[in-house]
Parts: C-alpha cells; sequence; structure tokens
C-alpha cells in the first residue's frame, strides 16, 4: 500500500504502511495500522463516557477553568459518540460530526469514510476513550485547550458491509494507545481540531 500522509481511524510510523482495508480503522482502531503526520457498549461505553460525562459547575462562582475543562471534555465526547455513529455506517449523513470536528480532525474523519464506503466497510462496536485536559489556554485570543486520551478501540472492530464479518487486522497492531488532541473554542462552542494517537502503550 502506498504511504499515506494522513493519521487515519488514527497514529504513527506504522501506520502507514497498511491497505486500504484498514484505512478507516487506523486512526482509531489500531495505532500500528496508521499515520500521525497529517496526517469511529454496554460496560464499554460507560468508560468511553466516563471521563467527559460528569456535570459541569452550575454555580455562577464556579471557576471559569473547570467550567472550561468540562466543556472541552463534552465537546470531545461528542466528537467520539458522532464519529462512531458516522463510521457505523461510513457515512456523514445524519450526524452532527461537522459540529464537533474541524480543521485536520474533520479531513481525517472524510478521508476515512470516503475510503471505508469505497471499501464496501463500517465499524462496529464503541471504542473507550479515558480522556483529561492537559492544558487549558483561556487568556489566548482563540481560547485553547490541550487534551490526553488513553483510547481502547479493542471493542471497536472494522466490518464487512456485505457479509457483516470482521475484517483481519494485523494482529501486532496497538489496541490501546495515547492520543493528544487540540480544541479551540469558536464562538460557544469548543470544536477538535487536530487528532495525533502516539505509537505508544497506555
Amino acid at each position: 500500500m502506498k504511504r499515506r500522509a494522513h493519521q487515519t481511524l488514527h497514529s504513527a510510523v506504522r501506520f502507514r504502511n497498511r491497505t486500504a482495508t484498514a484505512l478507516g480503522l487506523c486512526a482509531v482502531l489500531a495505532v500500528s495500522a496508521c499515520s500521525s503526520s497529517n496526517d469511529n457498549d454496554g460496560a464499554a461505553a460507560a468508560t468511553s463516557r466516563s471521563a467527559a460525562s460528569t456535570p459541569a459547575p452550575s454555580t455562577s462562582s464556579a471557576d471559569p477553568q473547570a467550567v472550561a475543562k468540562q466543556q472541552v471534555l463534552d465537546a470531545y465526547q461528542h466528537y467520539w459518540d458522532e464519529k462512531t455513529a458516522a463510521y457505523a455506517k461510513a457515512s456523514m449523513a445524519g450526524t452532527d460530526l461537522k459540529t464537533y470536528a474541524k480543521g485536520n480532525a474533520l479531513g481525517l474523519a472524510q478521508s476515512d469514510l470516503k475510503n471505508m464506503e469505497t471499501a464496501g466497510q463500517a465499524t462496529k462496536g464503541h471504542p473507550r476513550i479515558t480522556p483529561h485536559v492537559s492544558s487549558l489556554d483561556l487568556a489566548k485570543k482563540v481560547p485553547l485547550a490541550k487534551i490526553t486520551d488513553c483510547v481502547d478501540v479493542s471493542t471497536w472492530k472494522l466490518i464487512n458491509t456485505k457479509t457483516n464479518s470482521e475484517v483481519e487486522l494485523p494482529k501486532q497492531r496497538r489496541t490501546k494507545y495515547v492520543s493528544h488532541v487540540t480544541a479551540e473554542l469558536w464562538g460557544k462552542q469548543w470544536v477538535i481540531l487536530d487528532v495525533k494517537p502516539e505509537d505508544r502503550a497506555c
């Protein structure tokens, strides 16, 4: 397979040398099957939502930093929810992914979806995430946040949409990895601009 200069279903050096079959799952299904240069239930879902679903402080005296961090995590959770929904049908139609993903993050998702549609593939299940805001700058003209996440895609499978059978991915792929995320506050909405997985376990 040709080298791909983007971070697909998202990560490191090994990501660049996989087939189109795995492209849609690089950034989310297997760190060792993707590229990071520029470059989708049950109990598992509870883990996925735990870090981002804690109710935000509601009092007017709440710490602005704490409120903003919760808003960032909420936006990141929505990004993953919408991305998972889109990848499950290899289409962004009917999802709000564009509301939460912008820039490189949106471009990578669109590329993944195109590749998956062409290959007749989609995803099944849900990834599990445990994000935290590693830095936050509300003083910038455009407030900026950085998120560090541990993404577990072991329960997020790539399937053949015609046979509904699971697509075999490289056994040496990393299914639980560190991911670094960039978010900005656009108007009143935090949006995800970039997602860079590492070929490093968490």
